[in-house]
């Protein structure tokens, strides 16, 4: 991971908090590889009393449960990290994020096709029902597509533990330019 500039994980954020208008501020979370270093930003919300701009500067910060420094494996879509006395649930990923984290997937397990596919496949051996049945109640024709959405709502449902990261892995690995998720492709990755 070498070039500064281009070595950067971006993810929307919000804040995690009891008072309704911390819940509604917006935030992008920037993890900077080269340094482990990172910084927060409060994206400008209308009428919410907040002003845009740096909520963190850039620096290294500790994660609270461990004493550490924040690692990168730390960072993904549906995360929680403690920064600065607040709380802050990571809710997407910039694209070039995605495609970091992928290129690194050793770095990122939530990130790593096999890993997640590997989990999915132990999930499958201990329950009756399987990963092909519940796609094909979806697509009747059985055509071996089922929409984008249909295909997250399948695997919150068949795995209720499973992080929004680890679906927009799988799904990213089998989605077509169309909007349709092709689970044949997944089935083949599950020697199922």
């Amino acid at each position: 991971m070498d070039d500064e500039n281009t070595q950067v994980l971006n993810f929307s954020a919000k804040m995690i908090s009891d008072y309704p208008e911390d819940r509604r501020r917006q935030f992008v979370v920037s993890y900077y590889l080269c340094d482990k270093t990172m910084a927060v930003f409060e994206m400008q919300v209308p009428n919410s009393g907040f002003r845009a701009g740096k909520f963190l500067q850039r620096t290294r910060v500790r994660d609270p449960k461990t004493k550490q420094f924040f690692e990168p494996s730390a960072f993904y879509v549906g995360a929680k990290i403690h920064v600065s006395g607040r709380n802050f649930e990571l809710l997407d990923a910039a694209p070039h994020t995605l495609c970091l984290m992928e290129a690194h997937a050793d770095d990122f397990p939530e990130a790593d096709i096999t890993t997640v596919i590997q989990n999915l496949i132990n999930v499958c051996m201990q329950t009756t029902k399987s990963v092909r049945a519940i796609f094909e109640e979806k697509d009747p024709r059985k055509t071996g597509f089922v929409s984008i959405d249909d295909a997250k709502a399948i695997f919150k449902q068949f795995v209720p533990q499973i992080t929004p990261h680890a679906v927009i892995t799988l799904t990213r690995a089998c989605e077509h330019d169309d909007g349709t998720y092709e689970y044949t492709l997944l089935l083949n990755y599950m020697r199922a």
